[in-house]
């Protein structure tokens, strides 16, 4: 069994190189976006829980991604987050572990650099317990 080669087509020869084509540019919300999703996959992490006028109005939540904003200057980001860490997740090690993986994830998807990430962690929430059902 042999292979021939199949000589490109007029069109695929015509083609312009990659870096030719034109340009790609991703939305500020879609970093704020994947920078939010990525801190959400850090174990232990969880969006902060909501504040009306400072007091607070809910509690962490877990299946929410952490409140992400996002200042872009060509291809370079500045992130601020508000996120909760669960206790008792060490908060040194937890906010380490979100920049790196920001970080990593936003420049594997987006393309940009990240610059500085700030982080306030928000409230250290104990998991709920699960409920015990008597019989």
């Amino acid at each position: 069994m042999t292979s021939a080669s199949v000589p490109p087509t007029p069109a695929a020869a015509a083609r312009p190189a990659a870096g030719e084509r034109g340009t790609t540019t991703v939305a500020d919300r879609v970093i704020v976006a994947v920078a939010a999703r990525a801190a959400a996959e850090v174990p232990g992490v969880a969006a902060a829980g909501r504040r009306v006028l400072g007091r607070p109005v809910d509690t962490a939540r877990p299946d929410r991604a952490p409140w992400v904003v996002a200042t872009i200057a060509g291809d370079t980001v500045a992130l601020r987050m508000r996120l909760s860490v669960l206790y008792p997740t060490p908060v040194r090690a937890a906010t380490e572990q979100v920049r790196r993986h920001v970080a990593e994830r936003v420049g594997t998807l987006t393309g940009k650099t990240v610059g500085v990430i700030d982080i306030r962690v928000e409230s250290l929430p104990v998991p709920a317990a699960p409920r015990r059902v008597v019989q």
